[in-house]
């Protein structure tokens, strides 16, 4: 089976890395920095203005795609999907930010991360573009995502295993299974139908 994962917030801890910079900026500028997490965007999270948030980010993204951790058991089970899947690592991080290909590439080798093909957003949005494309392209047949609107997308199209986070429990459709860890991961392969073995 050709299998897409996203990166962050679903291999990685990236929304509390984010927040740990938060802090440290919004108290520099005395701006909130108490996020509600029922929210992605930073916008929306802290209430700050775009001008701000865009000012943040292209001043900590490549410091925050450094320090963050895997998630539990994350480099495991994606070793063992490696063994009979074909991995495609499918993330909104933009390449028009500086180096962050290589950024992300280091991180990945790193932690020995199992992949078969990275593909970063290439569009003009610089934090969103629609992997729905993505995956049709390059014929995968599941992703494994946390993105609320990517998931529901997707979902329409191919089945979505979801990382559950405040952000997106609104989301309810009968082509997502819920996760919380990634040992779960494995046995909701088993309720997918059509897999196929990697070649």
């Amino acid at each position: 089976m050709k299998i897409g994962i996203d990166i962050d917030n679903t291999i990685t801890h990236t929304t509390e890395m984010i927040m740990h910079y938060a802090r440290i900026f919004g108290e520099e500028k005395k701006l909130n920095t108490t996020p509600d997490p029922r929210y992605y965007y930073l916008e929306d999270a802290l209430g700050w203005d775009s001008a701000t948030s865009n000012f943040f980010l292209d001043n900590y993204l490549s410091k925050i795609y450094k320090e963050m951790q895997p998630k539990e058991k994350a480099v495991e089970v994606i070793k063992q999907l490696k063994e009979e899947h074909e991995l495609f690592l499918i993330t909104s991080r933009n390449e028009q930010f500086p180096l962050v290909k290589e950024v992300t590439l280091e991180w990945l080798g790193q932690y020995d991360i199992a992949f078969d093909q990275l593909i970063l957003n290439t569009t003009a949005n610089m934090h969103h573009f629609s992997k729905l494309g993505v995956c049709q392209e390059h014929g995968v047949e599941l992703m494994i995502e946390d993105h609320h609107e990517l998931a529901l997308e997707l979902s329409q199209a191919i089945p979505v295993i979801l990382f559950d986070y405040p952000y997106n429990r609104h989301l309810e459709s009968g082509n997502i299974i819920r996760v919380s860890h990634w040992n779960e991961v494995i046995e909701c392969l088993t309720k997918i139908p059509n897999k196929h073995s990697k070649p």
